[in-house]
């Protein structure tokens, strides 16, 4: 299919679709448009937290241009262009834009610099003079779902539509978890292109590192179900293995660029067709029944559409008693008792270390133990938190994928209690709710250094001799049992803050996905109930419309899908 042919049809589907589906399904067609028109093609960049997705990308720009290290991005998308000079755009919710330094980005997209998107930015875009970008390729890093913060996984999952290819980045040291099992299969349904990068090689003997390429090989060879996935094994901090990779993307950009753009976008493009039809369909289904009927039947939908909401509620109480219980059992219980059943040990590694220093004065041996002490408790809770973080993310990813299934089953008895009211299901496409992305990684600590106090000074300084350093090893050791049940606690109190967070943004999202799917179905009645107290005239031209929209929708659908039409050129 020619690209204006494409465009053409698009633009019909849009007038079409126009009140009957939903905003955000209308934005996402409006942007692939957008795309097709002025030939972007967006390479987005996914993974789970500290896969290095940043560096990976600095890597391919051989540029230092995005923020990296422990400090995650928000729920900020950014996309890096081509463009004559260097700049940053970013544009803001509210509409408005403002152009910046790119030296500026990290003060709009890191949790440190924008945290929560305080700012309120919809997209920073950055454009650079470079070779890859003016292939037509724009490298877009995602917040990544799986982010370390709750709302970037929302963030992630409703940019999919707008991926024409992906980098999927996989850590070398890390066995494929069950959340990346489930992005890679949700990226796979939804993007025309998926290369699986290994980052982190360097990480491992090289021994080591042909083992653990052909473990994850053979993981996403069963995974998509194809005999060679492609896969690149590269560490983005040394560089090793980015030339093969980025040799891949020029040919992607030279050969494969334009048919996958118009392939993920012809794609959207039949299945808003679909949805549009089957929302005409239940119009016409409504507002065919005499007035009096339809109005005694959107009573009746609302009267068992209770039942479903409270249904809905009431699994969402039963995912906030899960994680309270989880937390109490997995986190607060054990952390609350961790400085007394260490206590012991802890002592003895202080005074272990007191022997092999050199005899020193009260004031020099206090300010040797509280260097001592504070490393000692920050290698503690280093250690500490992946342990209790992977802990709380499996019971929590269990309850998320029980209250998601609960919801799914809502969501179809939803359509069910339509089609058995009106004779028509509203939508033959269940709404996206994100169900295979629990929120394993979107409750960690911004970062260990944050979450824990600086020490300050101690001891009992100005006692000369023997009896001032016997006190100040006395309140070492109290200061050490000390620092760290107030860092346990710390540490509970943030992990305890985040994981709650999670479950309730998760909760918010499914259960806003029940109420999206029942508030279409009431703003569909009440038109046909308007359209119906118009008149019979009114009624019958609004009648031959939607069936002309019905008929008209699934003609697009078939003319767009790209198995139906062959290669895109």
């Amino acid at each position: 299919m020619q690209r204006t042919t494409l465009l053409a049809r698009i633009d019909e589907l849009l007038s079409l679709g126009a009140g009957l589906v939903a905003d955000s399904t209308h934005d996402h067609l409006a942007a692939g448009r957008d795309r097709v028109a002025q030939d972007r093609f967006n390479l987005v960049v996914l993974g789970e937290f500290k896969r290095g997705k940043s560096t990976l990308i600095n890597a391919l720009l051989d540029r230092q241009i995005l923020p990296v290290g422990v400090v995650p991005l928000t729920s900020v998308v950014t996309a890096i262009a081509a463009g004559t000079e260097d700049r940053l755009i970013v544009r803001f919710l509210d509409g408005h834009e403002q152009e910046l330094p790119v030296a500026d980005l990290a003060g709009y997209v890191t949790e440190a610099g924008n945290p929560g998107n305080r700012l309120g930015v919809e997209i920073a875009r950055i454009e650079l003079d470079h070779a890859l970008l003016h292939a037509g390729v724009e490298l877009v890093d995602t917040p990544g779902i799986g982010s370390i913060h709750s709302h970037n996984t929302a963030v992630a999952r409703e940019f999919l539509p707008r991926v024409d290819a992906a980098l999927c980045v996989l850590d070398a040291g890390q066995p494929l978890s069950e959340s990346e099992r489930e992005l890679i299969r949700d990226a796979s349904d939804r993007v025309p292109r998926l290369l699986m990068v290994i980052n982190k090689i360097d990480h491992l003997g090289h021994a080591d590192r042909e083992v653990a390429v052909q473990f994850i090989r053979s993981a996403l060879a069963d995974l998509l179900g194809t005999a060679e996935p492609e896969l690149f094994a590269v560490s983005a901090r040394e560089r090793d293995g980015i030339g093969s990779l980025a040799a891949r993307l020029r040919r992607l950009a030279a050969q494969e660029r334009e048919s996958l753009l118009l392939r993920s976008v012809a794609a959207l493009a039949a299945a808003v067709a679909a949805d549009t039809a089957q929302a005409a369909r239940f119009a016409s289904h409504a507002i065919m029944l005499p007035l009096d009927e339809l109005t005694s039947r959107a009573e009746l939908f609302e009267q068992r559409i209770g039942e479903l909401e409270t249904a809905s509620a009431e699994a969402g109480d039963l995912l906030d008693r899960g994680t309270a219980r989880a937390l109490d059992e997995f986190v607060n219980e054990p952390l609350r008792r961790y400085a007394a059943q260490h206590e012991a040990r802890l002592r003895a590694e202080l005074q272990a270390y007191i022997q092999e220093l050199p005899r020193q004065s009260p004031r020099e041996l206090s300010s040797v133990l509280g260097v001592w002490i504070d490393a000692t408790v920050r290698t503690e809770f280093d250690a500490l938190l992946p342990r209790y973080e992977v802990l709380i993310g499996d019971q929590l990813a269990d309850l998320e994928h029980r209250y998601a299934a609960r919801v799914q089953r809502i969501l179809e008895q939803v359509q069910e209690t339509a089609e058995d009211v009106f004779g028509a299901r509203a939508g033959d496409v269940l709404p996206d709710t994100g169900l295979r992305g629990p929120s394993r990684f979107s409750f960690k600590l911004t970062d260990v250094e944050h979450a824990l106090d600086i020490l300050v000074g101690f001891g009992r300084t100005v006692t000369p001799g023997a009896l001032g350093r016997r006190l100040v090893i006395r309140d070492a050791e109290q200061r050490l049992i000390e620092m760290t049940d107030r860092h346990a606690g710390r540490l509970r109190s943030e992990l305890a803050d985040r994981v709650t967070a999670a479950a309730r943004l998760y909760r918010r999202e499914l259960a806003g996905a029940v109420d999206g799917a029942i508030e279409a179905i009431r703003l569909a009645t009440e038109r046909a109930v308007d359209d119906r107290r118009r008149g019979e005239r009114h009624t019958r031209e609004r009648l031959q419309q939607l069936g002309e929209i019905e008929r008209r929708c699934g003609e697009l659908a078939a003319e767009v899908a790209p198995s139906a039409l062959g290669a895109y050129r």
